[in-house]
């Protein structure tokens, strides 16, 4: 594909990759109404309503006006020749009693499959507006590869039984259908995949990046290319779920030229799909806006370079003279975030939040990378020192933070230099989310040193001054606190709330190991 695209300078690129779509979280019209109007901008052709929006077909029968927002933010996406297409998830809450055994489903039941159909039937006839459906398999009430469904289907069968029989409901009503392919571990995956060979070639595919969920040491997602007989859309995240919910910057177009360059070179991927505002934290009008951007020019133009694009970006957003220093203030965001809310590039932060205890602890081997590179030890050992680590390894993950720390103070220095070329609302809006990054990065260091030092202790360790250190690093976690409330930080990273939590949790742990 990509070298298809490269000989295709001269004509139309956008034709090679037709679904280019911006994914919207939170149900406020206003906002979205006035981002719709943005999408000409960045030649987006379709537009997913998910999560706080809707994820369930159920939702638009709870007798609330859900369904009618929808239909009104639906004419407006259609009044820009804008596709809508809603999520939702299966097998959800509203499976009928008479197919719940014991709180299991029997999907062998008599009529439970024409209950399928008939839902998606009732949800067309009375939606009609809607142009698609994207499905998830994961992350809902009844799996259907879980403890909680019951089949004499195998497990690739009950994949290939649920997407066929939604999607004859689809094709018979002209609707686009597209899977998801979220799972959380490699067996489903290879479940879900063994499936796909009996599906109709109708439905499309949406796979992340990376596998599983948006951690950026992942490696490329094995499913990209795996089916070059049907399209395939690319997700990508701009809404820095995981990465500082885009109050801090994690301007990234290295990374997005990374992910996309990779997925165009393989066959089947038809189009990206751009998450914009998780939660409600926005992507537009923040400096990660050059995020989508990214995305933006490298399917319009090939050729392109990250650097590129960085030049672009900077003069278009901040002008010419600022455009050099802005860029040195923030280039280095990626790594700062992920040296803050990474262990040596495992996951450990959760979803941009100080991590309790049981949450840090349980991802290093739950979301390990060793899980998607088995075929590379050295992440398998990884896992393991970071689970059982020794005061060496402390000191290696504590000069990763301080490097972060140095790095934040670097791009500081960056934005006065670009100051006397800023308007003012410019400069205060860029000093306030690097200022918080750099905080982030303060914060999460005294994280780091008093949960991987506990570790240390709790091992059995005897080294000296460790114990008051840990100590140290919980009181300057409630100072940050302190700051935080000071300051007015309702939302994470770096809410006194969460850090205040996670202090005292530490400190009765320490107290509770010495006794």
């Amino acid at each position: 594909m990509l070298k298809i695209l490269i000989l295709d300078l001269e004509g139309d690129t956008m034709a090679l990759v037709p679904i280019r779509s911006w994914q919207f979280h939170k149900l406020n019209i206003s906002y979205i109404s006035r981002t719709l109007n943005l999408t000409k901008n960045y030649n987006v052709n379709t537009v997913v309503y998910s999560h706080g929006i809707i994820s369930k077909v159920s939702q638009l029968y709870e007798g609330t006006d859900r369904g009618e927002k929808l239909m009104e933010l639906t004419r407006r996406a259609h009044d820009l020749n804008l596709r809508v297409w809603i999520w939702i998830h299966e097998l959800e809450s509203d499976v009928p009693s008479q197919f719940l055994e014991s709180g299991v489903v029997n999907m062998d039941l008599p009529d439970f499959w024409n209950w399928l159909s008939s839902k998606y039937e009732r949800l067309f006839n009375d939606y009609p507006e809607f142009d698609g459906i994207v499905m998830t398999l994961s992350e809902t009430e009844y799996k259907i590869f879980g403890k909680n469904v019951y089949s004499e289907l195998s497990m690739p069968d009950r994949f290939a039984k649920i997407i066929n029989t939604i999607d004859d409901v689809c094709r018979k009503n002209n609707k686009d259908f597209i899977v998801r392919s979220f799972l959380y571990e490699p067996q489903e995956m290879r479940w879900f995949s063994e499936g796909l060979k009996n599906v109709n070639p109708h439905v499309m595919l949406m796979s992340k990046c990376v596998p599983h969920d948006w951690q950026p040491f992942y490696p490329h997602n094995p499913l990209i290319g795996r089916f070059p007989d049907r399209k395939m859309i690319v997700e990508f995240d701009c809404s820095s779920e995981f990465t500082g919910k885009n109050r801090i910057p994690y301007t990234s177009p290295e990374y997005f030229e990374y992910r996309w360059r990779y997925a165009l070179s393989q066959p089947g991927v038809a189009g990206y799909n751009a998450r914009i505002d998780h939660g409600g934290y926005d992507v537009i009008y923040t400096p990660n806006e050059i995020n989508i951007y990214a995305l933006y020019r490298l399917t319009e133009d090939p050729s392109i370079t990250a650097e590129d694009i960085w030049d672009e970006w900077t003069k278009k957003r901040y002008g010419e003279k600022a455009a050099k220093y802005v860029k040195q203030a923030l280039q280095p965001s990626f790594k700062v975030v992920n040296n803050s809310f990474f262990a040596l590039g495992f996951w450990i932060t959760n979803h941009s939040k100080l991590p309790s205890f049981k949450y840090a602890d349980s991802h290093i081997s739950s979301r390990s990378i060793a899980k998607w590179k088995p075929d590379e030890p050295k992440y398998r050992d990884l896992e393991r020192k970071l689970k059982h680590p020794d005061a060496e390894l402390l000191e290696v993950i504590l000069a990763e933070k301080d490097e972060a720390i140095a790095t934040a103070d670097e791009m500081l220095f960056h934005l006065s230099q670009a100051k006397p070329y800023l308007k003012e609302e410019q400069y205060e809006d860029l000093y306030w989310r690097l200022n918080l990054l750099r905080r982030v990065a303060v914060i999460w260091k005294l994280h780091a040193e008093a949960f991987f030092g506990y570790k240390v202790l709790a091992e059995g360790q005897r080294v000296p001054g460790l114990e008051s250190r840990v100590r140290r690093a919980i009181r300057g976690l409630r100072l940050q606190a302190k700051v935080s409330r000071m300051e007015g930080i309702k939302d994470p990273p770096g809410t006194a709330e969460e850090i205040e939590s996670v202090a005292y949790e530490l400190e009765c742990m320490i107290n509770n190991l010495s006794g």
